[in-house]
């Protein structure tokens, strides 16, 4: 993997030339691909790009891999004051490699003699854990084809959007807003169906509320129904319909009526599936069955209710 190593030191150089300070924590590599984990305190998507560009400049260029050995790691940054080490893991003997008049970093080890052997780098997707990021990159031809098929997707999602591509990351932004909008105002709707518009029988001292949902948030209905279950002695029964997806949920206050026994029950006689506890638990059914296991619900609840 000495291809993989070489690159993966070249766009540290170029990282560290941009960020100004930076930690290598750990590095892994396979057949034409690595990841490196590096400490450092912010990284965006425009400094991986120029980090790339400046990466891929480099290795273009057919620099030397030099090596160069000293007695101890203060002699190797006396020697080279930018010498990139994982000090805690260094003792004794240091070897440095040099990527020729561009990068030094304390490594044990394998390497390509030329950068031009790299090929080419590309990151390939990044993620973040506190103040470490995890950057997975792809060097030579795998990169190149990833680059490709890259290219060709993003030139797809331009015209799926009807967005030119040097305007899609503002699309997509726009339309994530909207997104977030149209969620926000089917909660508020869903909160206003369930606490306003279902049936409500007073079963002693049980209030038992049911009905039929359409186009409505799940998750929302959860919260509330949640929420309601905790202000009184109470049992929900809604059945939901969106989209072609049909569910059941039901919510219980009163021990005789265990939510999560009974959508299983219900789920399992009608080919569906559903989980949770005691309290809430919410099934998926197929529709052609839905309204009748919605009903077979109802009345399970009322006899255990004693009615």
């Amino acid at each position: 993997m000495s291809r993989e190593h070489t690159a993966e030191h070249v766009l540290m150089g170029c990282l560290q030339r941009i960020k100004g300070n930076l930690k290598v924590r750990k590095v892994e590599f396979s057949e034409g691909t690595g990841s490196v984990i590096v400490e450092v305190d912010s990284l965006s998507f425009n400094e991986l790009a120029e980090a790339q560009v400046l990466a891929n400049r480099v290795i273009s260029e057919g620099r030397v891999v030099k090596e160069h050995f000293f007695n101890s790691l203060e002699d190797a940054q006396k020697t080279f004051p930018n010498l990139r080490a994982h000090e805690e893991r260094i003792k004794g003997r240091v070897r440095v490699v040099e990527i020729d008049g561009f990068d030094y970093s304390a490594c044990t080890g394998e390497h390509v003699g030329n950068t031009r052997e790299c090929g080419i780098i590309l990151v390939t997707h990044v993620s973040k854990s506190g103040g470490e990021y995890r950057i997975d990159f792809e060097v030579g031809d795998k990169a190149l084809e990833t680059a490709v098929r890259l290219s060709t997707l993003c030139l797809s999602i331009s015209s799926i959007l009807g967005s030119p591509i040097r305007n899609l990351e503002k699309t997509v932004l726009n339309m994530r807003m909207e997104n977030e909008d149209m969620r926000r105002r089917l909660s508020a709707v869903t909160e206003q169906l369930v606490s306003n518009t279902l049936s409500k029988t007073v079963l002693g001292e049980v209030e038992f509320h049911k009905g039929l949902l359409k186009g409505v948030d799940i998750r929302t209905v959860m919260k509330t129904v949640g929420e309601l279950i905790g202000r009184s002695r109470s049992v929900y029964v809604i059945g939901m319909e969106w989209l072609g997806a049909c569910n059941i949920l039901v919510g219980s206050s009163d021990g005789r009526v265990k939510a999560a026994e009974l959508v299983r029950g219900v789920c399992k006689a009608f080919n569906g599936k559903g989980g949770g506890d005691e309290k809430i638990a919410v099934g998926s059914l197929p529709c052609d069955a839905y309204t009748k296991a919605v009903e077979e619900i109802e009345k399970t609840v009322l006899r255990l209710l004693g009615n």
